[in-house]
């Protein structure tokens, strides 16, 4: 889906009560299918600007449609309708649900609408095997590693087949294998005409040249003098 901004801006008021504006005036035109990376240190403000895109924060100033909807403008209940089917959304710290095993993590999306068939199960498995989790279907989420665990969140995103994936920091703290395994599943993602918004300081995806970078600790987007 088409992402557009106008004059966004966002700010926090910090421990010594000064106003600190993380998103200034920004103006973006994404369309459908590209491929935007967001640069810039911890605490620079993507993980913010994440949170705009998904609805989770609302712009003190300015616009942001999707898809020409206004979110903005919807109730905090429909709200998180729009997310649920259209945003998929893969965390640092993962967000998997503990009691779950692998596959059951994965198939949640479909579990809770009452709807989960046994062609989701053949389904999350494929994904699974794609990621280099095959046989790991029954084990405990707990109980894999950290690479592992990204995986899974991976695949959660996959399986629901998203309009929009934001992605922040999905590399961190990752190994060498885990970290290459996630970067091409997201631009293999994006490759297949999903909308991919990637918040990261690590330089694993400097060699794929994104449709639009914007720097945050510089304020401008990268083909800005």
């Amino acid at each position: 889906m088409d992402i557009v901004l106008n004059n966004v801006s966002v700010s926090y008021k910090g421990t010594d009560g000064k106003e600190n504006r993380v998103i200034e005036d920004m103006n973006l035109n994404l369309k459908k299918g590209s491929l935007f990376y967001l640069k810039g240190g911890s605490g620079s403000g993507k993980s913010t600007f994440l949170n705009v895109v998904s609805g989770l924060i609302l712009p003190q100033k300015g616009k942001m449609t999707l898809d020409g909807t206004d979110i903005s403008t919807l109730s905090e209940h429909k709200r998180d309708l729009f997310r649920a089917k259209n945003i998929g959304y893969i965390f640092q710290t993962f967000n998997l649900l503990a009691p779950l095993n692998v596959l059951e993590n994965v198939c949640f999306p479909a579990i809770i609408t009452g709807k989960h068939t046994a062609s989701d199960n053949s389904r999350a498995k494929e994904i699974l095997d794609e990621l280099g989790l095959k046989g790991y279907y029954a084990k405990p989420v707990y109980h894999l590693s950290v690479g592992q665990r990204q995986r899974v969140a991976v695949a959660r995103v996959l399986f629901s087949d998203y309009s929009v994936v934001l992605a922040d920091e999905p590399t961190a703290s990752l190994d060498k294998i885990s970290a290459s395994i996630v970067k091409e599943s997201l631009l293999k993602l994006n490759k297949n005409g999903t909308t991919v918004i990637i918040a990261s300081h690590d330089s694993t995806f400097d060699s794929h040249k994104a449709d639009v970078v914007y720097d945050f600790e510089k304020r401008r987007f990268e083909d800005e003098i």
